[in-house]
């Protein structure tokens, strides 16, 4: 495994990191939205990497997108946004709970209707309402499915590594 020097790409000529992780990530992202190019989805923006040292790509936005195509259900980890149209909250719960991964959902909204609702429904460790990802601090940082290992913020980080046993005894056996 090669080394990696980290840092800022654009202000040092000998960094070779961005805003992407490492090569293998660029070329995930860049594999995925050709994927659903392929699968025919338009492209709206960006779509392809960003000059020729580190990982930069583009933001991306994806329309057309169906319910069915792969970028819907694997994770991206990069700048990418795939627009599904849909009928109803009905079926976009429906939809977003048609995946392997829950880690974090948005939704937003005017109605606190269906703010409730999809905040009981959705089957993701975390819920945004009206605004994008990102915990607090001393908030809990959770995944259901295939996303996340649980709680790892705050005391419920420490509770992760906490077993309870129960014991009960009686003291007067013969």
């Amino acid at each position: 495994m090669e080394a990696v020097k980290v840092g800022d790409p654009c202000k040092d000529d000998s960094v070779d990191m961005g805003p992407l992780v490492e090569k293998r990530a660029l070329e995930s992202v860049e594999a995925k939205v050709a994927n659903a190019i392929k699968q025919g989805a338009k492209l709206l923006c960006g779509g392809k990497r960003v000059g020729e040292k580190g990982y930069f790509y583009a933001a991306t936005v994806l329309d057309d997108v169906k319910q069915d195509f792969d970028i819907v259900h694997e994770e991206t980890f990069g700048p990418v946004i795939p627009l599904v149209e849909f009928e109803d909250i009905d079926q976009v719960i429906a939809w977003a709970n048609d995946v392997e991964y829950g880690l974090a959902s948005s939704v937003f909204t005017k109605s606190i209707d269906i703010a409730t609702k999809v905040c009981r429904e959705l089957e993701f460790g975390e819920v945004y309402i009206n605004r994008e990802h990102f915990e607090a601090m001393q908030g809990f940082h959770a995944g259901k499915k295939k996303s996340g290992i649980g709680g790892a913020d705050g005391k419920h980080g420490v509770e992760e590594y906490l077993s309870t046993k129960v014991v009960y005894l009686d003291t007067h056996y013969e």
